[in-house]
């Protein structure tokens, strides 16, 4: 009976603990897609990609669960404890992939952070691939043996144990080589709000990788000292919600982190705002919009306002001015009319041009 409880117990609080994370990415992935709708195209397809293959895991771990609990219920003979169902090689297969996506995201932010240095995102990009590699190939075995004790053999046995490890390492130095790049930006940094952001993002790093890695190294443990218990499948069905879970926590705390940001302006622009508050017919239209959307006012319709009025006329007045000027040889004449009304907006358009003059 200890056995029995053994292998059973695990599967159905693994697999109940599973579909809860499930509904978590769902609702992730709903806000994902309500903060972001301008997104690129790359990651909104990446993320619908893992919410796919996430509703594909959750509906394999329903078939394993319905195959263990309804089909084969009562049923503790040791053909049966022995057996693998299909459903629970696919979810191998699924993990595998999702844990691929989000390796690969990871090295592409790495890729970034370090100016493009492949000798540091090639080989996560190498483990990254070979994990899934692992995966494949014993997702094959698995649905050509249809037996655990057949993993008891060295050869089957060894493609749980490399997959394990090599997405723990990778694990390890993601977290690793992100949280080194966000300290080392914070060091560059003047701002108390932007080092409070980079606090932030290399905690969720932290937590994110230790919590993927710690969980992989339960499974790979488990694997490899009960491999007759259903502990490791349990923490391996928990493992495939993890990772979508972590890279949409840092896709959508974003624009929290830009929120929080956008509080302190860089202490180099304080002269520039100055700067454009007692000047503003020299504010470009771009700085309403981008630096200036609640602070500046508005530009002012002729350019620069006086501060003095000028008093206007009740009736428009024509004038004639004729106006003959020698110098040497040269004879200019010029003759213009027009009303008050046109000279006073000609005459404030004039005082925006001699403005902007100033330094």
């Amino acid at each position: 009976m200890g056995s029995v409880a053994l292998l059973y117990g695990p599967i159905l609080l693994g697999g109940a603990v599973a579909l809860m994370l499930s509904g978590i990415v769902a609702v992730q992935c709903i806000i994902f897609f309500k903060l972001y709708p301008d997104e690129s195209s790359l990651k909104t397809a990446m993320v619908a990609t893992v919410w796919l293959l996430d509703a594909a895991q959750s509906a394999f771990i329903l078939a394993s669960l319905f195959y263990y609990f309804v089909v084969h219920f009562g049923d503790t003979s040791a053909d049966n404890r022995n057996a693998i169902p299909w459903s629970v090689a696919l979810t191998i297969l699924v993990t595998a992939m999702q844990t691929c996506v989000v390796h690969l995201f990871y090295a592409q932010k790495i890729y970034r952070s370090s100016r493009k240095n492949w000798l540091l995102t090639g080989p996560i990009v190498c483990l990254a691939s070979l994990r899934l590699f692992a995966a494949i190939v014993a997702t094959a075995e698995m649905l050509h043996l249809k037996r655990w004790d057949a993993f008891s053999n060295p050869y089957p046995r060894l493609l749980f144990t490399s997959g394990l490890s090599i997405s723990a390492g990778t694990d390890l130095i993601i977290t690793i080589c992100l949280c080194y790049y966000l300290r080392k930006i914070r060091k560059l940094s003047s701002s108390s709000v932007m080092k409070s952001v980079l606090d932030t993002l290399t905690l969720y790093t932290l937590e994110n990788g230790l919590i993927t890695c710690l969980t992989t190294i339960g499974s790979l443990t488990f694997w490899l000292v009960l491999p007759a218990s259903g502990l490791s499948l349990s923490l391996h069905f928990v493992i495939g919600k993890l990772y979508p879970n972590s890279l949409l926590l840092l896709l959508n705390t974003r624009k929290e982190l830009r929120d929080m940001h956008s509080g302190d302006p860089d202490p180099s622009m304080e002269h520039l705002a100055s700067y454009y508050t007692h000047f503003p017919h020299r504010v470009p239209i771009s700085h309403y919009i981008d630096c200036f959307p609640l602070t500046m006012p508005p530009p002012p319709v002729y350019g620069y306002k006086p501060s003095f009025k000028m008093s206007q006329p009740q009736l428009p007045i024509a004038v004639k001015v004729e106006k003959t000027v020698d110098r040497g040889s040269v004879a200019y004449s010029e003759a213009f009319s027009f009303d008050t009304q046109r000279a006073y907006a000609r005459s404030l358009g004039n005082t925006s041009l001699a403005w902007r003059t100033l330094p």
